[in-house]
């Protein structure tokens, strides 16, 4: 994560790309990781969810116009292919994932676990592990995926679980 990411990114913000890649996690996990283009139509139908989890309000004119503009437009695009490649790389490692995360989720194995919550786990642990995220910051980002997208206890889950893999030195080598 560049020096620019870090200044910009604010405690319990998400960075766009990252609420694509558990958005595309989710499709994979429900299994269509081998069919990049219907993830792909999927996170575009849903490009607008906001930061709760949420559709926006388009009855006013200006919501209207907002969302046709071509520069939101093409943020969007790239956030979603950014979410997509990072999906992909977190997919890959996934195995390595939920062993790092099993000795911390005996009564939730990976079976067990909501999709939203495992995926946010994988997402979390590549993030410190391999994509160079910092500890708190990729903890932060997964909860708050969690947290918007799963159930209300999702966060302080994914929180704790997170939180003892990184301190155990069990996450994994980057």
């Amino acid at each position: 994560m560049s020096g620019e990411d870090l200044e910009s990114r604010r405690v319990g913000r998400v960075r766009p790309a990252r609420r694509f890649a558990l958005l595309a996690l989710y499709q994979f996990d429900s299994g269509l990781a081998g069919d990049l283009d219907a993830v792909r139509e999927s996170l575009e139908s849903a490009a607008e969810i906001d930061e709760f989890g949420e559709m926006p309000d388009h009855s006013t004119a200006a919501a209207r116009v907002a969302a046709r503009d071509a520069d939101a437009a093409a943020e969007r695009a790239k956030a979603i292919e950014d979410g997509i490649g990072f999906a992909s790389l977190v997919w890959e490692y996934r195995k390595d994932a939920d062993a790092a995360v099993k000795p911390y989720t005996a009564e939730w194995p990976v079976h067990r676990q909501p999709v939203v919550d495992r995926n946010a786990l994988r997402l979390g642990w590549y993030a410190f592990t391999h994509a160079g995220d910092p500890v708190a910051i990729a903890i932060d980002e997964a909860v708050e995926l969690a947290k918007t997208f799963s159930t209300e206890k999702s966060g302080a889950f994914v929180n704790a679980v997170l939180d003892r893999v990184a301190k155990s030195g069990m996450a994994g080598s980057a």
